[in-house]
Order: structure tokens, then C-alpha cells, then sequence
């Protein structure tokens, strides 16, 4: 938990002391585990010029054909008139793969894309990416208020006191449909954590790791929000059972390349990697399922001062992963294991000492 600057904060103080004598105290209670709707608005992102349109596979297309803008996806409607409606009574389950969940609805994409943006509105997070012809979206980074603690000075003061403090950490969700089949659609949710780091050299935000449980909390409010329940509801948290330790090593392919083997089938592996680049910092620009492979880029903003206070998010001397990279993970059948390597954007090698950094931290979330 952060305070800002003692200056502002005797104005606030004094500001609050003098409402306090005249409305009487407001007690602020977070009862809940979240709470973002006091983050403010953003706009959407902007693409760089210089990257072209993601490639994509057809057969997850959100939306195929045609398109539809972002403002009538937000208000729940189609440009071509003929508007699909999700379900009242679709059939929702929580499915789980090792530490990983995800939503299967029992509905078209087409009908669930806008209400992936209602429940966003819902929670007080703004969407930063849109992009429907893939299944992606990504929210904007959005800070917890329910992990500020409520010390005696919040419990005494109330919401007068909310701009002093800050809970030192950052939210991020990164949404991808797939469509298994013309009736259905699976929603996979990751989850990225930046925290302030506080050194010598002054403050700086860094990555930290991801929360599967934030994860599991997040869509067990989707699936409450998609059934018509209110998803800003206190929630019950969500039980945690402990994982068998999936096998999962390190390995050297003909050449030096370095691999990742992974216990279980490719179906499960592709199911599990795409969540966890989410978490590891990427994100995903196309997928081609049948060749189990992902493309995805490496989060990062070159425009320094463009985007606010995470423009330094990931960059570091020791950071071997290029800034807006794009890198193709494949993941391919050996039987009752699975391989992961991964090269550049057109699929040819990386350096192994790149190759490598990106598997290792696969590794170390599905040794989570």
C-alpha cells in the first residue's frame, strides 16, 4: 500500500475533517476480494503503424465475415441487423485443466463476444484491446481497491481518503474464445500482476507472478454475470484443490534448440500454453489449432512516454525477449507427452539463449 505525498494529504485530511463535522463519518468497508470501479476510463489502444493485421485461424474466428464495431458490440448489437442473442438458459460449465480453467458455454461466440464487454463495464475495468475477428480481448491494467488494507484512518475517515492511497499493484486480463463447435465456445482467461518495486534508484513497476486463483475468481464472476447474476457481488472464495505436479523438463533438440516436454496429450498442452502465455507477459495475436501453433508478441510499449506509467514495464538490460517481438509456440504430439518449442514470427529458430528464457518461464507455470 502506497500514500502520496504528505502535502496533499494534510489538504485531504483537512478537507475531510471539515465534511466529516458536517454530513458525519462514512465508513468505508471493503468486504470483498474485488474491487475496480474506481479505475477510470481509457481509451482504445492504438495499433502501431507498423504491425500488420494478426493472422488467424477460421475456424475460431469470433466473427466470421463482415464486421462489427466496438460500439455495437457495447451495447449488445450487430451492424448486419441480425443480432445473436446469448441464451438465458445456455448451459455454462467451469472446466479445469491442471492450474489452468476455463469457461464452456454452450452458445455461439457471436453471442457471448458483447457480453464479455458488459461484464468488463460491470466490473469498473476498461478494455484496451478488441478484437473479435480473433477472439481476443485484453483489459486495460486496473488497480484492486480491496487489496488496500482498512486501516483505522479509511475506517475513520471513509472515501474522503480514497486518492492517498494506492494499493502499490496492477491488474490485467487477457480474454481468448475458441469455437469447438457452431453452437459453443470455450472462454480461457489469463491474468498478469505488476507491482511497484521500491530501490535506490527511485520506483519502478515490475511483473509479478499471475494468480490462477484471481483467474478462477474472475470467471466464476463471468459464468455468475452470463447467468444473469449481478458480478460485482461478494463471492465466495473460490476452493483451491491441490494439483499433481504435471512432468514437465527441459530438452535439446538436433541442432542445440532447446524444447519443453510436457506430460499429456497436445490437446490439453494447447489448452493449458495458451493461458499461460497470458500470464508470462504475451499476448496472443493468431492461433492455428491444427498445427498447434500460437502467435504471440511480447508485451512491451515502445512509445516511452505514449501510455502512461507502464511504458518501462518489461524493459530491462538482463531481458533477453524483444519489446513487441512476435514469437510462434508450437506445441506437437509425442505420444503421451507433449513438445513446445517456439521461433520467430515466420517460425525459423530463435537464438537458444531467447528460445530458452521464454520455455523456462512456461516452465515454471505449469510447475505451479
Amino acid at each position: 500500500m502506497n500514500i502520496l505525498p504528505l502535502s496533499r494529504s494534510v489538504v485531504v485530511i483537512g478537507s475531510a475533517l471539515i465534511l466529516s463535522a458536517c454530513s458525519g463519518l462514512n465508513i468505508d468497508s471493503v468486504g470483498d476480494r474485488v474491487d475496480y470501479k474506481n479505475n477510470k476510463s481509457v481509451n482504445s489502444l492504438e495499433v502501431p503503424p507498423d504491425l500488420n493485421a494478426p493472422d488467424y485461424d477460421p475456424t475460431y474466428a469470433t466473427i466470421p465475415g463482415g464486421s462489427v464495431s466496438a460500439a455495437a458490440l457495447a451495447r449488445g448489437e450487430a451492424q448486419q441487423g441480425n443480432a445473436v442473442v446469448l441464451p438465458t438458459n445456455a448451459a455454462i460449465q467451469l472446466m479445469r485443466e491442471g492450474n489452468v480453467r476455463w469457461l464452456q458455454v454452450n452458445a455461439p461466440a457471436e453471442a457471448v463476444w458483447p457480453k464479455l464487454h458488459e461484464f468488463w463495464r460491470a466490473m469498473g475495468v476498461a478494455v484496451k484491446r478488441d478484437e473479435p475477428r480473433v477472439g481476443i480481448m485484453e483489459t486495460d491494467w486496473a488497480e484492486n481497491k480491496a487489496e488496500i488494507p482498512l486501516d483505522f484512518i479509511r475506517k475513520t475517515i471513509g472515501k474522503a481518503l480514497e486518492g492517498m492511497y494506492d494499493a502499490g499493484s496492477r491488474d490485467r486480463f487477457k480474454i481468448r474464445l475458441e469455437r469447438p463447435a457452431a453452437q459453443a465456445t470455450n472462454i480461457y482467461l489469463s491474468h498478469e500482476r505488476a507491482e511497484e518495486s521500491v530501490s535506490g534508484t527511485g520506483v519502478k513497476w515490475q511483473y509479478a507472478p499471475a494468480r490462477p486463483e484471481l483467474e478462477a475468481e474472475m470467471l466464476n464472476r463471468l459464468m455468475v454475470f452470463l447467468q444473469g447474476g449481478n458480478a460485482t457481488a461478494n463471492a465466495q472464495p473460490v476452493a483451491e484443490s491441490k494439483l499433481t505436479a504435471v512432468q514437465v523438463a527441459m530438452t535439446q533438440l538436433e541442432g542445440g534448440q532447446p524444447g519443453l516436454v510436457v506430460g499429456g496429450a497436445a490437446n490439453d498442452v494447447w489448452i493449458r500454453t495458451g493461458v499461460m502465455l497470458g500470464r508470462i507477459g504475451m499476448s496472443i495475436e493468431g492461433q492455428q489449432r491444427a498445427n498447434g501453433v500460437y502467435l504471440a508478441s511480447y508485451d512491451g510499449d515502445n512509445k516511452d512516454n505514449k501510455q502512461g506509467f507502464f511504458s518501462r514495464l518489461l524493459k530491462s538490460d538482463k531481458d533477453m525477449l524483444k519489446v513487441g517481438g512476435k514469437y510462434q509456440v508450437q506445441i506437437s504430439d509425442a505420444g503421451n507427452r507433449s513438445l513446445i518449442t517456439v521461433g520467430d514470427a515466420d517460425g525459423s529458430p530463435l537464438k537458444p539463449a531467447v528460445a530458452t528464457e521464454l520455455l523456462e518461464r512456461l516452465k515454471s507455470e505449469f510447475e505451479r
